[in-house]
């Protein structure tokens, strides 16, 4: 009994290690088949030479052959899937860097490229980092324009009254692009990346006039660039938002065409304003009014998080494009009003949130120097006298200066700059980033809310005090130079400071309001305000 006793516990050891060493080779077969995990961050992507230089760091995962690779993803794809085409390796280690020829101006640019480091994973390619896009691609610019700063102040322009703007000191001078036209039509032929391009002639010699009528008087030019729905261009709007009747468009950056449409032209319309004879364009801003989405922006019926990645994507091909041809040009993104007030319209989200969800999004993938522009209109749009917020709109407690507060105006822009000392908002480096207003306007006349042209002026300048005097704020512009007809029909919003007859009273306060002996100019507005003096309200 004891002879078999041992024999069995023999036997049993020599069991037991057999299952354990199949389940030593089961569990290394699982390792092998499992998905690679995200143990890597790509922690540079800058273009050097002729060349993409990536780093990455962190803990190298086990990998078949011991090696990583690097690919390029275009904007457009979604991820590596079936692709081998790696464009460099490096033995798998806890920092490793990759190079990769740039390619610029060829079929093979990686201009716009993010990257991505892979292991090799039973015959496929597998991610095992974050993407990262090429973080400085003014590096391959070939012009840089200076960045003028004649005054704070500017103007929302007209390009038949463009001789006014010098005379009335405005440092800014806004304007509007739609991508679509550039492709209703050809004549004007264009080269990019390997690929012919054709714009339409008529509207390039347009924007000829018009930015060489507004930088010849001294402006900062400030172009906004929208989509416009026309039936011949489709193909520039995302899928999911080609439906009729929206005020302006998101870009499609979800397609290879209409993506190498965007950049061409982009980058055919960053060279040829930078001071070659057709003017400049110091300040571009991507879109208008992103987090209302509808109308205002529109890709369909998408959510909070969709919008602020896809718009990323869009402000990233066209910053790509932009500061490679003018290092010294800036680039904005653009928020209205609603800071975190939403109505439950579809498609309409808090500022705030798609403000920082999109600054997520490009800290994640490579951060770069993008400004800010937003509007601080009063409220409601047409209420002159922001001031004074009429009972039903008081009752709502729509304005403060805390980071909650619902809506912005001219009284409360202090929350949006403090917004942006937040570290994880900041510039590369470290710097504030550059803020601008690029619309801000005050009507003269109204159904709901009675104004007049005195009344406008008050506002006009009570409004450039507050928001002139915050050191963060580089650029107020008033919205408009001329009355708009279809404001003026549909919103009751007669904000020009003239019309296409006459001037107004706001006219000659706009002119003044910034000079030294600007009192005559400035103080009619005190009784209207109901204030003394601009040093009991804290201004000068």
């Amino acid at each position: 009994m004891k002879i078999g006793f041992k024999r069995a516990q023999k036997i049993t050891k020599i069991i037991i290690l057999a299952l354990v060493f199949m389940c030593m080779i089961n569990m290394s077969n699982i390792s092998a088949n499992a998905a690679p995990q995200i143990t890597m961050t790509v922690s540079a992507c800058t273009i050097s030479g002729g060349n993409v230089v990536v780093t990455a760091v962190g803990t190298a995962p086990v990998t078949q052959d011991g090696m990583f690779y690097l690919f390029d993803l275009k904007p457009y794809e979604t991820g590596i899937g079936n692709r081998k085409d790696y464009c460099a390796t490096a033995l798998a280690a806890p920092a490793v860097s990759f190079s990769t020829p740039l390619n610029h101006n060829t079929v093979t640019s990686k201009l716009y490229s993010r990257f991505v480091v892979a292991v090799l994973q039973n015959g496929k390619y597998q991610a095992v980092s974050n993407d990262m896009y090429i973080t400085n691609p003014e590096a391959v610019a070939t012009k840089t324009t200076s960045y003028p700063v004649k005054s704070k102040k500017g103007l929302t322009a007209d390009w038949r009254y463009s001789a006014e703007l010098s005379d009335l000191g405005a440092g800014f001078a806004s304007y509007e692009l739609d991508v679509s036209r550039f492709f209703m039509g050809v004549g004007v032929n264009y080269v990019y990346n390997g690929k012919p391009y054709s714009f339409n002639a008529e509207v390039v010699r347009e924007y000829d006039i018009v930015c060489q009528k507004l930088a010849s008087q001294g402006c900062n030019v400030v172009m906004i660039i929208k989509n416009g729905y026309h039936k011949g261009t489709l193909d520039m709007i995302p899928a999911g938002g080609r439906a009729a009747g929206k005020q302006c468009y998101a870009f499609n950056v979800d397609e290879q065409i209409p993506t190498e449409k965007l950049e061409a032209l982009m980058s055919f319309l960053a060279n040829r304003y930078s001071g070659t004879g057709y003017g400049s364009i110091h300040t571009w801003i991507i879109g208008n009014e992103v987090n209302t989405s509808n109308p205002w922006h529109y890709m369909g019926n998408v959510s909070e998080d969709t919008l602020a990645a896809h718009y990323a994507k869009e402000f990233r091909v066209c910053y790509n494009a932009i500061k490679s041809q003018n290092s010294g040009a800036r680039v904005f993104i653009s928020i209205d009003q609603r800071w975190t007030h939403v109505d439950g319209t579809k498609g309409q989200f808090k500022a705030k949130n798609i403000l920082d969800k999109f600054a997520t999004y490009v800290n994640v993938s490579g951060n770069i120097d993008w400004g800010l522009s937003f509007h601080p209109y009063p409220v409601p749009i047409y209420n002159a006298t922001f001031w004074s917020l009429p009972p039903a709109y008081a009752r709502m407690n729509l304005i403060d200066h805390t980071d909650d507060t619902k809506m912005l105006s001219p009284l409360n822009c202090d929350v949006v700059t403090n917004h942006m000392l937040s570290p994880v908002l900041r510039a590369p480096g470290g710097a504030v980033r550059h803020m601008i207003i690029s619309e801000m306007g005050f009507t003269s006349y109204n159904k709901s809310i009675p104004s007049d042209e005195l009344r406008q002026a008050a506002a006009l300048v009570y409004a450039y005090k507050l928001t002139s005097q915050n050191p963060f704020i580089e650029g107020v512009i008033i919205h408009r130079h001329v009355d708009h007809a279809s404001e003026v029909a549909s919103d009751g919003m007669a904000v020009g400071i003239r019309t296409e007859s006459k001037i107004k009273y706001a006219y000659a306060v706009f002119k003044n309001m910034d000079k030294g002996n600007s009192q005559q100019y400035t103080d009619f507005a005190l009784p209207l305000i109901g204030a003394a003096s601009w040093a009991q309200l804290g201004l000068q």
